[in-house]
């Protein structure tokens, strides 16, 4: 989709390839636990016919695509979920007509239907992050690490105690206010961005609301967080101030 081209600068790139990596490490897991339930169907289903070894074989591979994936996040590793998990989709349609043909009886319809989202979830997050290919592969494992951890700090840090962090309604998003930026953070490392004053005060459509919402266009998604009024009141005041209008 189309995005602000504020996402395009050093900061913000490192906090994308943070959040792809939480988004491919989150597909990981899904992974794995897609390959042991076919590890336990196809273990049950191979007593029944030796033919299931297929789908026991398959089932490993995307554990170790789910493991490798886990252990060093990357496109490729994401891809390789995808195509294991239509590996999977085809293996069960064959055996769907198979038993069709012979007689036996008719796969249940989950049989199909759960192949078929893994396979669209796993495929729709490669797309979703191809255009972060090249920055995934190049950023300095250093970098992304320092990244990583302002993002955590950001949601350790007390919020009565923190006059300068806000707190969307719904809490999964958090906004330190610093002197000339906000630094932006989903809880569990989804999203991260850091915008100067002015881009966050045009993402605010209403800032005469008493509860602001904000809006933005993010690479991977369009964002709104709803803000209370106390938390509201905070981001007026921080943009209403003397180094606010200096900028």
């Amino acid at each position: 989709m189309q995005h602000d081209p504020l996402f395009d600068s050093t900061e913000n790139q490192a906090l994308l390839v943070v959040c792809a990596r939480k988004t491919i490490r989150n597909a990981a897991i899904g992974g794995i636990i897609w390959g042991i339930i076919n590890l336990l169907v196809g273990a049950a289903a191979v007593q029944a016919n030796l033919l299931n070894v297929g789908l026991i074989a398959l089932a490993c591979l995307m554990l170790g695509a789910g493991i490798l994936a886990l252990a060093k996040p990357s496109l490729h590793a994401l891809l390789s979920e995808a195509v294991v998990s239509v590996l999977l989709l085809c293996w069960n349609i064959g055996i769907t007509v198979l038993n069709a043909r012979a007689g036996v009886g008719n796969l249940p319809v989950h049989g199909l239907i759960w192949p078929l989202v893994a396979a669209v979830i796993f495929f729709r997050e490669y797309v979703k992050l191809g255009h972060l290919k090249d920055a995934i592969s190049a950023m300095n494992h250093q970098t992304v690490k320092e990244a990583t951890a302002l993002c955590k700090q950001l949601f350790k840090s007390k919020l009565k105690e923190s006059s300068d962090i806000a707190e969307a309604s719904s809490r999964r998003c958090r906004v330190r206010l610093m002197s000339d930026a906000a630094f932006c953070v989903q809880r569990n490392l989804a999203r991260a961005f850091y915008m100067d004053r002015a881009h966050f005060q045009t993402c605010i459509p209403d800032l005469n609301q008493k509860k602001l919402r904000l809006v933005v266009r993010h690479p991977l998604g369009k964002l709104t967080y709803a803000f209370d009024k106390k938390n509201s009141e905070k981001i007026k005041s921080w943009l209403s101030s003397p180094a606010a209008q200096a900028s």
